[in-house]
């Protein structure tokens, strides 16, 4: 796939068709992640892979049971918005064929590292997306705080020392999605 077409086809998918996902088209997956830009060299960057119904299930009754408790606390309207994205997890999850949870490994002491450390996994993502969209399935990242809590956090495996980037949910699509841009390349570019 040309990487200009990549560019403007790849787009967030919320909702998949089912189908599978292998182990070597994961590893390929996170292989083109790990080529992305680190200005110090410190690849910052790990991926923790849940795959498999067994696995997502398991990540699925965790994600319920944080919904659950944060609804407890929650306010009325709150708790009503809390349900339905429960509903909407579990579906999504029903049908995802792998999440890959993206961490990096903070520098409290060196603030401009630990800037440049993000930027770096952040692209580390992109590349992670634009591969999977080059094995033919879809992405979401969700930065949400649902999937990054405490529960969830010792469910993957990630370390006190590691910052959850985001979640990647791959999937296979159930269509196509238009692509739009709200702005134009000459409003937000500058000629000096």
């Amino acid at each position: 796939m040309d990487i200009h077409h990549a560019l403007r086809s790849r787009r967030t998918h919320k909702t998949y068709a089912g189908g599978p996902i292998s182990r070597a088209q994961l590893t390929d997956i996170i292989e083109a992640a790990t080529w992305a830009p680190n200005h110090r060299f410190t690849e910052p960057w790990h991926f923790y892979v849940v795959h498999g119904a067994d696995r997502l299930a398991a990540m699925d009754a965790e994600v319920q049971a944080a919904l659950s408790a944060a609804a407890k606390d929650a306010g009325e309207a709150a708790a009503r918005k809390l349900e339905s994205k429960k509903r909407k997890m579990t579906g999504r999850l029903g049908a995802t064929a792998a999440v890959i949870v993206v961490t990096w490994q903070r520098s409290p002491d060196d603030a401009a590292l630990d800037r440049e450390d993000y930027a770096a996994t952040a692209c580390a993502i992109q590349n992670l997306m634009l591969s999977a969209h080059g094995h033919g399935f879809v992405s979401l990242w969700s930065s949400s705080k649902m999937l990054c809590g405490p529960a969830l956090r010792q469910f993957y495996g990630v370390s006190a020392e590691e910052t959850i980037a985001g979640v990647v949910f791959l999937g296979t699509p159930t269509g196509e999605l238009d692509g739009r841009r709200h702005k134009s390349v000459e409003t937000v570019t500058s000629w000096v």
